[in-house]
């Protein structure tokens, strides 16, 4: 087969579609190999031939797009995962074995959806990383905060910067922030405060923060796909319009051309046009009379 049609055949729907089933049926092999059982001989056959179509898939893919497979980063994690499925799990490989489990994440690149968010869930790293290092910092102060506040009392919760940063923490998380609250105001009546100000602001807005900034660069990932997909039908569209543009003038110069053949042929200047007729004079135009011709002179 040459590689032409190897390229339509992995570029085709149906190709996608069958590829995303066998990635689920795995999922679903590796799932039921949990219970063990007699079915263990036959769920294991089964695994050996899915891996097998995924080699023959890497193997289609590589020999359709060559050089150009490899410039893709979901290209080389199933790359990877593949390979890692071909090493013998055995002896001081035998570690590799759990690595199978890596074969479900393809779905994420057989589905076009979700490899938009996770490429999104990348790009805003960035921006969360900033938003996620000032919340730490809230969350430290919070934590030194309460240790001077409330460690001498709650020993359990504030004796130390480590048993505070993990109950600030849970705080955040509103995971038994009642527990510690209760714990506080049998000593400290006017503890809520602390506590109320705490979770609205790491709660209610920097973690709202984190997700505006995912959102975001969400948004960002899909307005690039939908421009692209914009400019290549336009680019269709285009493409159209100039062909069509390049027929009419090529209709235009043949009738030029016809045009100037037939003016070149002696005879033929202004063929199929009448003369024009002179008018006949009229005798008394006007007063009534017939009009006559005029005798000759």
């Amino acid at each position: 087969m040459r590689r032409e049609q190897v390229t339509q055949v992995v570029e085709s729907r149906w190709f996608s579609n069958t590829m995303l089933l066998v990635i689920l049926v795995n999922a679903a092999i590796l799932g039921w190999a949990t219970y063990g059982g007699s079915a263990l001989p036959y769920l294991l056959v089964a695994e050996h031939t899915v891996v097998g179509l995924f080699t023959v898939e890497m193997a289609l893919k590589i020999y359709a797009w060559r050089g150009r497979f490899f410039r893709d980063g979901w290209n080389w994690f199933d790359f990877f995962v593949v390979a890692v499925s071909l090493v013998p799990a055995v002896g001081p490989f035998a570690v590799l074995r759990i690595l199978r489990v890596l074969r479900i994440l393809r779905v994420i690149t057989a589905v076009p959806q979700m490899r938009h968010i996770i490429t999104a869930l990348f790009r805003s790293v960035p921006g969360m990383g900033t938003v996620i290092g000032l919340l730490l910092v809230v969350i430290y102060t919070a934590a030194i905060i309460a240790n001077q506040l409330f460690g001498e009392d709650v020993p359990e919760f504030f004796g130390d910067l480590g048993t505070s940063l993990y109950t600030m923490f849970l705080l955040m998380t509103l995971e038994n922030w009642p527990d510690v609250s209760d714990a506080v105001l049998e000593d400290h009546p006017l503890g809520w405060t602390f506590f109320v100000l705490y979770i609205v602001l790491t709660t209610f807005v920097m973690l709202n923060l984190v997700i505006g900034v995912i959102v975001t660069s969400l948004e960002q990932e899909v307005s690039e796909v939908r421009w692209a997909e914009d400019q290549e039908v336009e680019e269709v569209q285009h493409e159209a319009v100039m062909a069509r543009l390049t027929e009419l003038g090529q209709q235009v110069e043949r009738l030029e051309r016809m045009l100037r053949e037939r003016d070149a042929i002696p005879g033929t200047h202004g063929a199929g046009v009448p003369e024009a007729v002179p008018p006949v004079e009229r005798v008394g135009e006007g007063s009534g009379d017939t009009a006559q011709p005029q005798p000759g002179r």
